[in-house]
């Protein structure tokens, strides 16, 4: 059957051949519409590292001297009292779990600053960690998980050392091929913009910096403040208990005056983790969908071509089918031809459409993934899936047409010849 295929193939050599460059071109831009989906599904799929349920940030901002409630003359210790009755009373309210603070530190957040770090002949030139000044509870709030299966609890009493940090366990990895932070547990880390050395406590799973970003390229760092510095804060964020989300934002803010109006601070508002995660991504969720209607367009009208393409050559043949079945071909000899037919070009045309895909790959024209643009998994399982699409089309083209054409008397589609 494939020597007959093949004998067919090289007698329509000049047919072929033009179907052939179709195939060719339209299974590498196939190929570049799969493996730019395969590589942004791939990075939206990674596990976050945190969670932002149930999770508010809130603002909270100090009088100015025009303010007639102003108190003035503050000393530093006591504004710092201040914060800590504020925190205290947060913790004490029903529907909150637990409550942290930071320095521009908490997730979705465009706002942040690096941290180069360096141990032994190992540090973050190539890529500086974001830097996360928070205190200890913040690993409680948005449910971070150590390395080795710490718990945040876990992860809140390392912080406590007010000489130590928390790692991210891929801080060298892209760099160095190091995959855990594990052996440098207790080891120290020089900071070249600190100016003094911390003790690495503990490593906790890739923090990702948004849903966009693959943790391969989110790197942190968590420095915990000394209790007596938290003046040093400008944010405060919150968890909720999961059954005790309903009107948090309204009842909290209805009792911001009367319960958090503390020296001269006070609540200026609240928002929920779902909204920031939703105003911080909202550029990167606007490109993805253009990109991803771009990508369907594309693969609609491929589709179509390949139909097309197919149902036009296979109604072409329908004497022949016709021939072939007065001769006692039976249905499934004859879909084996048709379809084989198609098949085997598209099987023909492949590997030059890989060594195109390849060169793409190489000179880096396609989309970015996590640290290299050349991974061999991805680059033929992509291919695979436009080959099987491309496959289907193909089958599908061949087999409306052909079933059509076995259901014509043979005498009547050979009257046109």
């Amino acid at each position: 059957m494939k020597r007959k295929l093949l004998r067919q193939i090289g007698n329509e050599w000049q047919a072929n051949v033009w179907l052939s460059i179709e195939l060719l071109i339209v299974s590498v831009v196939m190929w570049y519409i799969t493996d730019f989906l395969y590589t942004k599904i791939s990075i939206i799929s990674e596990p976050r590292g945190f969670n932002t349920e149930h999770c508010y940030l809130i603002n909270y901002s100090e009088l100015n001297e025009q303010s007639p409630e102003y108190i003035p003359d503050r000393t530093t210790q006591e504004r710092n009292d201040d914060l800590h009755t504020m925190l205290d009373r947060l913790e004490k309210r029903p529907e909150v779990e637990c409550v942290a603070m930071g320095q521009n530190s908490y997730l979705y957040n465009g706002s942040n600053s690096g941290m180069y770090l360096e141990c032994d002949t190992f540090n973050t030139a190539k890529g500086w960690a974001l830097l996360r000044h928070v205190s200890p509870d913040f690993p409680r709030v948005f449910r971070i998980y150590g390395a080795d299966g710490e718990t945040p609890e876990q992860l809140a009493e390392l912080l406590k050392d007010r000489n130590g940090i928390l790692i991210s366990d891929n801080l060298f990895q892209r760099q160095y091929g190091i995959e855990s932070m594990k052996d440098f547990i207790g080891k120290e880390f020089s900071t070249g913009n600190y100016g003094d050395t911390l003790v690495m406590r503990g490593s906790y799973q890739p923090v990702r910096y948004d849903d966009f970003r693959s943790a391969a390229w989110s790197l942190s760092v968590m420095l915990p403040v000394p209790e007596d510095s938290y003046t040093f804060f400008n944010e405060m964020v919150v968890r909720v208990h999961e059954n005790m989300d309903k009107d948090f934002i309204e009842n909290l803010m209805k009792d911001a005056d009367r319960h958090f109006r503390i020296g001269n601070y006070y609540i200026a508002s609240v928002q929920s983790f779902d909204d920031i995660r939703q105003i911080h991504q909202r550029d990167n969720i606007s490109e993805l969908r253009t990109y991803f209607t771009g990508a369907a367009f594309l693969a609609l009208n491929i589709f179509l071509g390949l139909l097309g393409t197919f149902w036009f050559r296979t109604s072409q043949r329908i004497p022949e089918i016709a021939i072939r079945k007065a001769n006692g071909a039976t249905r499934s000899d004859i879909f084996r031809r048709v379809i084989g037919e198609g098949e085997l070009l598209l099987l023909l045309v492949t590997p030059l459409a890989a060594v195109f895909d390849y060169l793409i790959a190489h000179f880096e024209l396609n989309a970015i993934y996590p640290w290299d643009y050349f991974e061999p998994t991805r680059f033929f399982s992509c291919i695979a899936i436009s080959w099987g699409f491309m496959a289907l089309m193909i089958f599908l083209g061949i087999l409306i047409p052909a079933n059509r054409a076995m259901n014509i008397a043979p005498a009547r589609a050979l009257m046109g010849e």
